[in-house]
């Protein structure tokens, strides 16, 4: 007999099956959709880390296209002695951004493996940009799932994708210059966001505190990026609703305290003997200036997004900037609608896109009204605009790409196509650059010259290119004096150290001329010369009678230098 179906005879056939309705539930809506099988979720997982893995590979190629020079070479030295027992920094005089605890255990992660040298300064730059488009994503996912979250990260990854060529990898991809003081933020802003999804639980709140102060003991930027938005957005919201108490008091509590911790572990470590770090410059800008210092703001963070048009070159490069200045633009949108929102509606935002929003307006006002704003080399200040504008940007429009019709689904996959070509296109084309004075670096290995002073951009970078084989310590001009600067006090002990040889920077004379060498040490008696650096080889110890300079001090010898306590973060442009 044949089989039969509804009343049917003969064999089943496919096509003869009853369509069957997507279920849904009592409520009439539709069921939710079944959990990705674990073959999908690992393939998923692959197709992550394999992309990890080649943003990795291209930022690193983008970061050793910047030659190192002695500011990161000093984070590498510091990090060298954090490494080899010397946890408090004894003796180190830092500049006025400790990166303490933060860059500086990154650099001493790395050198396990690298040891002491020069690629130690690019690993730490990319994976460093690395973990900031990681943690961005990680906040502008924020608790949306499946499509929506995807939505957001793309957002993300688009936005920081593709850095401004040359220019923007000295930013983003060079030495540790405020870039990475996004990430510890970034992680405060979403312990807050998963308060109780976090494993700390009901102690979030600790957890908030003490990344904050981590974070301002790195960079006292940090405060008014992360402490100061997080304290007026919690204050402005408890007013809002009319309480004292609940999340927000919480928050206003983290991070009011999170700055005077931060102060108390920096004044702990000096009076236990540890590194001592300065004052940050800044002071705050004439009113007749606040005009130019809104145009660098603008020309500044263009740069900082890959989108300052005028200096790329070739369709690939011109077309992706300007899909970064579309997305500068998208995140801009964001700023306003969150302000916006804020100010409209009677209930509770989104907590963290008016943190992030707050963030970057201080910045920028911060920014605006100092001295710090001078040409697109200061676009380091206000480098952490870049990351958060990018995670409001997901958080905000993310989900609205969802939505978006077939015509705006072609323009989307178009400019992602653009974006990734892009970055193709600057990791292939980036060309290792040594190190500066690397000449001079080698010259001295093989002619075992161990030991001598170097103008401050010669310096500590000669060490770290010789892999710690040579020794030169930095001074400052116009007669040569020992530099209290990415320095320590040890390496200027004529008891301890023979200098027989200087190495002067004829480009930038404020650091020791030849000329004032000669007067001051007398003749040389052999000199070699390396493009902008000039080689004197002496026969008698530069460092016997070798006056200091102590900031804006002078002073007759390295030890008679006076202390440097440490001041409040930002205590700078109070004075």
């Amino acid at each position: 007999m044949s089989p039969t179906l509804g009343g049917v005879t003969g064999p089943a056939q496919r096509a003869t099956l009853p369509t069957i309705p997507h279920q849904r539930d009592r409520a009439g809506a539709p069921a939710p959709a079944a959990p990705p099988s674990r073959r999908v979720r690992l393939a998923t997982a692959g197709a992550v880390v394999a992309g990890v893995a080649v943003l990795l590979l291209g930022y690193l190629r983008m970061a050793r296209a910047t030659p190192t020079n002695s500011d990161a070479a000093a984070n590498a030295l510091q990090a060298w002695d954090l490494l080899h027992g010397d946890v408090l920094l004894r003796g180190w005089t830092l500049s006025d951004v400790s990166f303490f605890p933060t860059e500086l255990v990154q650099y001493a992660l790395i050198e396990v493996f690298f040891g002491l040298d020069r690629s130690v300064v690019h690993v730490a730059s990319a994976t460093t940009y690395l973990l900031l488009i990681v943690f961005a994503s990680v906040v502008a996912k924020g608790d949306a799932t499946g499509r929506a979250a995807w939505a957001r990260v793309a957002v993300v990854v688009a936005t920081l994708l593709v850095p401004q060529p040359h220019g923007g990898w000295a930013v983003v991809l060079y030495s540790p210059d405020h870039t990475g003081t996004a990430v510890p933020l970034l992680l405060a802003w979403l312990i807050a966001d998963r308060r109780t999804a976090t494993p700390l639980r009901r102690w979030w709140p600790v957890g908030v505190l003490l990344v904050l102060a981590i974070a301002q003991m790195a960079d006292p930027l940090a405060m008014f990026v992360g402490a100061v938005p997080l304290l007026l957005v919690s204050a402005a919201r408890l007013v809002k609703a009319r309480t004292w108490r609940g999340t927000d008091a919480h928050l206003l509590l983290a991070a009011a305290g999170s700055t005077a911790l931060a102060h108390a572990g920096l004044a702990l470590i000096w009076s236990a003997g540890g590194f001592s770090v300065h004052s940050p410059v800044a002071r705050f800008s004439p009113v007749e200036e606040l005009g130019d210092h809104v145009v660098t703001a603008v020309t500044a963070t263009a740069h900082n997004y890959g989108a300052y048009l005028p200096t790329l070159q070739g369709p690939v490069a011109l077309a992706a900037g300007i899909i970064n200045l579309a997305l500068l633009l998208l995140a801009a949108a964001a700023v306003v609608v969150t302000v916006a929102r804020f100010f409209r509606t009677a209930g509770a935002g989104d907590r963290v896109a008016e943190v992030l929003t707050a963030a970057i307006l201080v910045n920028l006002a911060a920014f605006i009204a100092s001295t710090q704003a001078g040409d697109l080399g200061s676009a380091r200040q206000i480098v952490p605009v870049l990351p958060f504008g990018a995670a409001l940007a997901g958080r905000l429009w993310g989900d609205r790409l969802l939505a978006a019709g077939p015509a705006a689904r072609r323009v989307l996959a178009a400019a992602a196509a653009v974006l990734v070509v892009a970055f193709g296109a600057q990791a292939v084309s980036a060309r290792p650059q040594p190190p500066e004075a690397d000449a001079v670096a080698r010259y001295l290995v093989a002619h075992d010259l161990r030991y001598g002073l170097g103008s401050y951009w010669g310096a500590n970078v000669i060490t770290l290119a010789s892999g710690g084989r040579v020794r030169v310590a930095p001074v400052i001009g116009p007669d040569v004096r020992s530099f209290r600067w990415e320095s320590d006090a040890d390496w200027y002990d004529a008891a301890v150290h023979d200098a027989r040889f200087l190495v002067v920077d004829l480009k930038h004379p404020r650091y020791g001329t030849v000329e004032g060498a000669v007067t001051q040490f007398g003749p040389p008696v052999e000199r070699h010369d390396f493009d902008r650096w000039a080689l004197l080889v002496y026969d008698h110890n530069l460092l016997v009678g070798l006056p200091a300079q102590c900031g804006g001090l002078a002073a007759a010898t390295h030890t008679h230098c006076p202390p440097l306590a440490p001041k409040i973060p930002g205590a700078g442009l109070l004075e």
